[in-house]
């Protein structure tokens, strides 16, 4: 399969990287594999494991006005660990998991504007462990986990107004648990993961209406499993976990996800190392990081982060701003980049989908040289000295 992977990372633009994570109140109880969510501009995280290692069926809730937690009412069903659950039409809906001998497959709606819970319809698949959930409209799809027979790539459906599940075409690849999903731009998408010691990059996107899956460009980073993934203006996001050693990585890495282009953004990494199974939710474009097993220390950690995402949700085709689709030309190009505008700058730079500087031309000098790189895409920013001003991505074709 021919893909271009496009990965913008801290050349992307000036401001991104200029913003920091923030510290708030911190999470009351030190716990990996939350159920974590956002309702009505408050956050939420429901079960999983606690510190003396047993499942828990406890309910906090976050007020990001007064910073403060809150301990609401259990949660009414089997108390568990490695559950998942999304939020549809103004709700949560969560469910699977497991026990210290079970494995789950209930099915649960919450309510927080009364703080109810309703039970729904069991899921017709096996019970299992950090299956993947996501949300399209009335439809919320759940898939991979394990079970007692091993890895699943099995996928399933439920419809909200018929309480009813189905199965739909299995993933194309292996079998895996602890995957990273999400619904961007409308789409779903899940991979990642690891079955065994076989930690996974590959990445995948599920046409809704036809049930068919297709192999997308592998994830940049490395192999990566059991971290936290949120939706945000139409990008999906991935952070922190397990690196491809299923241990924990020097930085909890932030990616960003272009549904537009399958391309992939870095973004500042949490403070401290990677968690394994920590919890997130976004509240007004605001992502809140917590939970999770700091594997360098062993340590269940109790505080939260707060990263904002005004600054972060620009994809790389809104990144040429002032610069129209004839400003930079040809696009595909074979010799030579040209480009006509209106900005001051003194230096244009190109680079490659690593990030690595491959040409350099005078701003006044009109063009620049590529008839020497490889085809692909690429990265041309027009500079002000130092001062990162403007981006376009051109495709170069010999």
């Amino acid at each position: 399969m021919n893909r271009i992977l496009l990965i913008a990372s801290l050349f992307c633009t000036s401001t991104l990287m200029a913003q920091t994570w923030e510290q708030r109140d911190g999470f009351p109880s030190g716990r990996h594999h939350p159920i974590s969510f956002s309702l009505d501009g408050k956050g939420y995280a429901v079960t999983g494991t606690a510190s003396n290692d047993l499942p828990t069926n406890s309910v906090f809730e976050y007020n990001p006005t007064t910073n403060t937690w809150a301990s609401l009412a259990d949660f009414p069903g089997t108390a568990r660990s490695f559950g998942i659950g999304t939020v549809a039409d103004g709700k949560a809906y969560l469910g699977f998991g497991a026990t210290t001998t079970a494995y789950l497959k209930d099915f649960w709606r919450f309510d927080a504007t009364d703080s109810s819970w309703t039970q729904l319809a069991d899921c017709e698949c096996s019970g299992r462990r950090h299956p993947a959930m996501i949300n399209i409209g009335d439809r919320i799809y759940v898939g991979l986990g394990d079970d007692f027979s091993g890895d699943r790539n099995d996928w399933w459906m439920y419809t909200i107004s018929a309480d009813k599940w189905i199965r739909i075409a299995n993933l194309p690849g292996p079998g895996r648990h602890h995957p990273f999903m999400f619904n961007a731009g409308g789409e779903l998408f899940a991979g990642l993961g690891h079955s065994g010691q076989i930690i996974y990059r590959d990445w995948y996107k599920l046409d809704t209406v036809t049930n068919q899956w297709t192999e997308m460009s592998l994830f940049p980073g490395q192999a990566r499993v059991a971290g936290t993934q949120f939706t945000a203006n139409g990008f999906g996001y991935v952070l922190s976990g397990d690196g491809a050693n299923h241990s924990y990585m020097q930085t909890g890495e932030m990616w960003q996800y272009d549904p537009a282009f399958d391309t992939w953004l870095q973004l500042p990494p949490h403070p401290g190392q990677s968690r394994w199974a920590p919890g997130s939710f976004v509240i007004n474009n605001e992502v809140y990081f917590f939970g999770g097993l700091n594997r360098f220390t062993n340590r269940f950690p109790t505080d939260m982060w707060k990263y904002s995402l005004g600054n972060a949700t620009a994809s790389i085709n809104e990144a040429n701003g002032g610069l129209s689709a004839s400003s930079v030309f040809p696009n595909p190009a074979n010799n030579v980049i040209s480009w006509e505008s209106d900005i001051t700058a003194t230096d244009v730079r190109v680079y490659n989908t690593v990030g690595q500087l491959v040409g350099t031309s005078s701003a006044a000098a009109k063009q620049v040289d590529v008839s020497t790189l490889t085809n692909g895409l690429y990265l041309i920013q027009f500079y002000d000295n130092t001062r990162l001003l403007k981006t376009a991505k051109v495709l170069v074709q010999h």
